[in-house]
């Protein structure tokens, strides 16, 4: 065996450091590492927690609000049906876990589940300093591999909703207008590659990241529906 010889290359010098984020809007394949309950603090909401890798960068932050303020449920419980569907799972059942900093509800079922998502960047200001921020949000479900979605898959249609989406999907500049500048003036400049190859840029933390799911101690009340033995994986 022959010793490795290199050549400079500027642009991955320009990556040492760098934390393997997920930071672009984009269509993704990859797998769920794992997936919890959030419960609201001030209402009745819950939402799925994702942690989420693709090709060794990563997201810890994703989310599917699945049930609204007042109980009732959200266009979320669409999404999460699709990634049943995606991850080939026909029941999702949370399961108390012990963390940290106390109890949470996990769904060991979505646990190494390979799936494809479409993630649109959100730019955001910090509330604590008027920094900026971000957070990705998940805007379609998808199969790996084949790029279908369930619709596509259910009515024998070629994959094309996901190339379609990703066409006219831009970021979303959500950040507040600057303290010092006009009121329509926004915070930094073009949002195209903002945050790219950004060592220090921090998502917000999320309850997977703070453990905080053990603030209530009762399972999900509104479950999917059992799967049809013919809807076919």
């Amino acid at each position: 065996m022959q010793p490795m010889s290199f050549k400079f290359d500027p642009d991955a010098a320009k990556k040492a450091g760098a934390s393997a984020l997920i930071n672009e809007t984009g269509a993704y394949e990859g797998f769920i590492l794992h997936a919890q309950v959030g419960f609201g603090t001030d209402s009745q909401s819950q939402t799925m927690e994702i942690k989420f890798e693709s090709n060794g960068a990563k997201a810890d932050y994703l989310r599917i609000n699945f049930i609204g303020r007042e109980g009732e449920p959200t266009f979320g419980m669409d999404l999460v049906n699709a990634l049943m569907w995606t991850a080939g799972v026909r029941d999702l059942i949370p399961e108390q876990q012990q963390a940290p900093d106390g109890t949470v509800w996990v769904f060991p079922a979505l646990t190494n589940k390979k799936v494809g998502f479409v993630l649109q960047k959100e730019l955001r200001t910090k509330q604590t300093d008027g920094s900026d921020t971000y957070q990705m949000n998940i805007r379609h479900v998808f199969q790996p591999g084949s790029r279908l979605t369930y619709a596509e898959f259910a009515e024998k249609q070629p994959a094309e909703a996901i190339d379609k989406l990703l066409l006219t999907l831009k970021d979303v500049d959500k950040r507040q207008p600057a303290a010092n500048g006009p009121a329509n003036q926004q915070r930094g400049g073009p949002t195209g590659n903002r945050y790219a190859n950004q060592a220090n840029t921090v998502a917000p933390q999320s309850n997977l990241q703070r453990n905080a799911g053990g603030r209530n101690n009762q399972p999900p009340q509104n479950q999917p529906e059992q799967w049809d033995d013919d809807i076919p994986f």
